[in-house]
């Protein structure tokens, strides 16, 4: 092996090995006209990373799809795999995704350390009294509890830390995801394929003939999805899952933009809550791991229920939230990432 193909390879392992070290959840490898650059993405925030030598880039980003056992002759079409490295005693897989650019292929990396601790969603959910007053509710009522937030805020950080007070011997869970995050003793999980057709929806439709008590949705994505998570929602089942949506009232149009029925909706659905994190004032600027999450917390209450049935505008299902209580993310917009 010559000088510059070790060269290569140790770049690519401290890359992995910062990723670990800062807890990043994802590793951009960017091609630009002049350098060549790594980003890492920590707590939801892109993190500048200082630009490399021009000339590796290409042999990082072949070394990374032998790692994957990706086609490396392959630069004009995208490209997705994965791998596992070992990284201070600990198995820890790298998801690739390749896209054919101007100035050449630019790779991210999905870092699943499946042996993550699992915070205490009673310590996640003290930010936001609505959440915290409900916990009960929202982890044992039968029904679909949604969230929504960009990729990065800690969204399945939050239903994992949720499943960890449900899991236990007279519970059955199952969780279908792209990919699984984090693995867990006693959950039953598993991550969708969409190139074999084992996607979301053939996944739920699955579960529903394993006698679940609790079903994890990574993310709904279209309508059959939607719709059969909101079904398995009204049969008695306790399900979550992830949406699209800019805040926790637009979650419900969302829904309805799918093709969800409002009465089903209204019925299936028990809460809402969309989650950012923001700096800790205890921690300064320049620390970009001194993050907390804050929650918008909406309860489906009666009164909201009927709202949503009578097809009221947005605006007043804000406002009668508001009036129950719900403390809006705008409230934290000067501090928010």
């Amino acid at each position: 092996m010559s000088g510059d193909e070790q060269a290569i390879i140790k770049f690519v392992d401290e890359a992995l090995l910062n990723a670990v070290r800062l807890d990043a959840s994802d590793i951009h490898f960017e091609v630009f006209e002049s350098d060549f650059t790594v980003r890492y993405r920590v707590n939801g925030i892109l993190t500048d990373h200082a630009a490399a030598n021009m000339d590796i880039g290409e042999p990082v980003m072949t070394r990374l799809k032998v790692l994957s056992n990706l086609n490396i002759a392959e630069h004009r079409l995208p490209q997705d795999g994965n791998f596992v490295q070992q990284i201070n005693g600990n198995g820890v897989e790298f998801r690739i995704s390749t896209l054919p650019t101007q100035f050449g292929e630019s790779v991210v990396l999905r870092v699943l350390q499946s042996n993550k601790n699992i915070a205490s969603i009673h310590e996640l959910c003290k930010t936001d009294h609505i959440f915290e007053k409900n916990l009960e509710k929202i982890m044992h009522s039968r029904g679909i509890t949604l969230l929504t937030g960009p990729t990065g805020c800690g969204k399945t950080t939050t239903l994992y830390s949720i499943l960890n007070e449900l899991n236990g011997d007279d519970v059955k869970i199952l969780t279908c995801e792209d990919p699984v995050e984090y693995v867990v003793d006693g959950i039953s999980q598993s991550s969708v394929n969409a190139d074999i057709g084992f996607s979301f929806n053939n996944v739920l439709r699955s579960f529903l003939r394993h006698d679940p008590d609790v079903i994890l949705v990574g993310e709904i994505r279209d309508r059959e999805t939607a719709e059969l998570a909101i079904r398995a929602a009204l049969t008695g089942h306790t399900v979550f899952s992830t949406l699209h949506a800019n805040d926790a009232v637009n979650a419900i149009p969302r829904l309805l933009d799918l093709g969800i029925d409002r009465n089903m909706l209204a019925e299936a659905v028990i809460c809402i809550i969309a989650q950012r994190l923001i700096l800790n004032d205890a921690i300064s600027q320049e620390n970009p791991r001194g993050r907390k999450a804050i929650f918008e917390t909406l309860m489906i209450s009666e009164t909201i229920k009927q709202a949503i049935k009578s097809n009221l505008p947005t605006k007043e299902i804000l406002a009668l939230a508001m009036e129950q209580g719900m403390v809006p993310l705008s409230k934290f917009a000067q501090n928010s990432r």
